[in-house]
């Protein structure tokens, strides 16, 4: 018996501790939170207005910098923006913007999700220069932002700006690089909900020059591709295009350029295997021996570039300018184009397209787009939204939009796509932490 009272004492302890370890051993269950993130339209500027293509009369708005944080429904199809960045609550489906300085020019560009890194290959500094770099956080904690900047001169000591919460500031191009003919930017927040967006507008005295947006590119990378370049006549004399590439590394790159048009593929004269200086904002002119018609080029580097296409256009009696930018490969999404009718261009190699057309009249409407090299689908005047149901592989799309006011241009991706967050449901480690 003098030895059993021991032994039970080592027994419970034995058993505490077992307990105890079982008790720590954490298990956790874990739910996942897919949404579309709410996208930010840009603000009109003085002397400009602007209309944004909603999906749906319910669709949610607000406009930033008002207390309320609270969606309204746009109750319209065709939102006319204000003085004011507006953020949208639009799911699944993408908004653009159509900004126009009546009589004058007109551009587009596409409401989206803040991003931690944009590329504009486009606009200029010097004397001409009226455009606009605007900057929008629309968190709800101050934002900073690199602006990193490269001209014909080269690269520029990067700006930092501080954006207050639910916020935005325009910035005049001209101060970037005063004097600057060229240039190329790189967004690139260390915090905040951020969105840029750029305003090419040019002019000389009281005389306009036209003016576009210019969407935002892909990373810098080795193949780019440029889809739906328009080429124009006037006077049966054809207006020319610019090519305009940086490669904002340390080292030279090489470029070759093919054109793609409907009578085929050719490298025009000069095109091939060019070289580019590092850090220098490069332009090439190009004239290609085209009737007038829409098409796309395929750049391949031997080091990471970015590049876009200035077009001269003419319509109406006035003259404009389009900027075309390099995009990423088409996915499925769906477009609101109410009020639009843009004019769809895709680039591959084996085209293959399945889209259905929701008409103002509620009715919808498949079609189905194959081809090879390039190939164009007219929207009609009626049309509500556009559903990309299936797109084939290494297949890029932009399209045109053509009104009185001038030419728009338009990358054919989605402004907001689905998000994954992981939401801890129980954690349980409480006994023995």
């Amino acid at each position: 018996m003098r030895f059993k009272r021991p032994l039970l004492i080592i027994a419970a302890v034995i058993a505490t501790l077992t307990f105890s370890n079982l008790a720590s051993v954490s298990v956790t269950q874990s739910d996942f939170s897919e949404n579309y993130p709410p996208v930010v339209c840009p603000a009109t500027p003085a002397g400009e207005s602007s209309a944004i293509s909603v999906p749906s009369t319910q669709t949610g708005s607000r406009v930033l910098g008002k207390k309320t944080l609270i969606f309204k429904p746009t109750r319209t199809l065709r939102l006319m923006q204000g003085s004011s960045p507006t953020i949208l609550d639009t799911k699944n489906m993408t908004s653009p913007v159509w900004q126009i300085k009546k009589g004058v020019w007109a551009g587009a560009t596409i409401c989206s999700a803040p991003s931690i890194s944009q590329w504009f290959v486009g606009g200029a500094a010097d004397i001409t220069s009226k455009g606009k770099l605007i900057l929008i956080n629309s968190g709800l904690s101050e934002a900073i932002i690199d602006v990193e900047i490269w001209s014909e001169s080269g690269i520029r000591p990067p700006q930092v700006v501080t954006l207050k919460a639910n916020s935005s500031v325009v910035q005049s191009l001209d101060s970037l690089d005063p004097g600057a003919k060229r240039i190329a930017l790189h967004i690139a927040p260390r915090s905040g909900r951020v969105n840029a967006f750029l305003v090419d507008e040019r002019g000389r005295g009281l005389k306009t020059l036209g003016g576009d947006m210019v969407n935002a590119s892909p990373d810098p990378s080795k193949e780019v591709v440029i889809p739906a370049i328009p080429h124009m006549k006037r006077s049966d004399k054809a207006l020319g295009h610019t090519l305009r590439v940086i490669a904002p590394g340390d080292v030279d790159a090489r470029i070759s350029v093919e054109l793609i048009s409907t009578k085929g593929s050719f490298v025009p004269f000069g095109f091939d295997d060019r070289a580019v200086k590092a850090g220098i904002v490069t332009e090439i002119p190009l004239n290609p021996e085209l009737v007038p018609s829409t098409f796309a080029l395929k750049i391949t580097s031997d080091r990471p570039i970015v590049a876009s296409v200035y077009s001269s256009t003419y319509a109406d009696g006035k003259s404009d300018f389009v900027w075309s930018t390099s995009t990423a490969e088409m996915k499925e999404y769906s477009l609101a184009v109410s009020g639009l009718a843009p004019t769809l261009v895709f680039a591959g190699e084996k085209i293959s397209i399945s889209l259905s057309i929701l008409y103002t009249n509620k009715k919808e409407k498949k079609f189905t787009i194959t081809g090879e090299g390039i190939v164009t689908f007219k929207v009609p005047d009626n049309a509500r939204t556009i559903n990309f149901i299936k797109v084939s592989d290494e297949t890029v799309g932009g399209s045109l939009i053509s009104t009185q006011s001038g030419f728009g241009y338009l990358p054919l991706i989605p402004g907001s796509e689905l998000t994954r967050v992981l939401l801890p449901s129980a954690n349980i480690r409480v006994l023995n932490p």
